[in-house]
């Protein structure tokens, strides 16, 4: 049966062998793509990141709440001690560029990821985030808003 495959002079036998490649040659095509993207994207985080636009969307602190991490920071000055994170969004109207910030992809940055890609700069003062791990799970670690729109 090989033989008569091989001695195909019709040119069957090199469709054949293209229709048996293709599915592992696509296959070694998209892993190289992973492969080869420095910064392949982490879903737990991914998924964590939609979780919190979608609490940002709806303003839902049941759903956002549990996304912060312990030592969340909202203000690089010192927050009153009874001073939410929401509350200091809504009376500065800082909702929207909370949203938008979550939406950049984040970048490594020491042990963050950062957003957006400008924030890996030190002089950079417009809004940003970082995420980390605790406990295993990506927890949003800041949002500082830009310099004018907190004020």
């Amino acid at each position: 049966m090989m033989q008569k495959i091989l001695n195909n002079s019709g040119g069957r036998c090199r469709v054949d062998v293209l229709r048996l490649m293709a599915p592992g040659l696509c296959g070694l095509l998209l892993t190289g793509c992973a492969l080869f993207n420095p910064r392949a994207a982490d879903p737990a985080l991914e998924a964590a990141r939609v979780k919190m636009m979608e609490g940002a969307i709806t303003r839902d602190q049941s759903v956002m709440q549990p996304l912060l991490a312990p030592d969340f920071t909202w203000r690089e000055d010192n927050a009153p001690l009874d001073e939410e994170p929401y509350d200091f969004w809504t009376r500065h109207r800082l909702w929207q560029e909370f949203g938008g910030v979550l939406k950049e992809k984040p970048y490594a940055k020491g042990g963050l990821m950062v957003a957006p890609k400008e924030s890996l700069r030190d002089d950079y003062t417009g809004p940003r985030a970082a995420w980390r791990k605790v406990g295993g799970e990506w927890k949003l670690a800041y949002f500082y808003a830009s310099l004018a729109g907190s004020r």
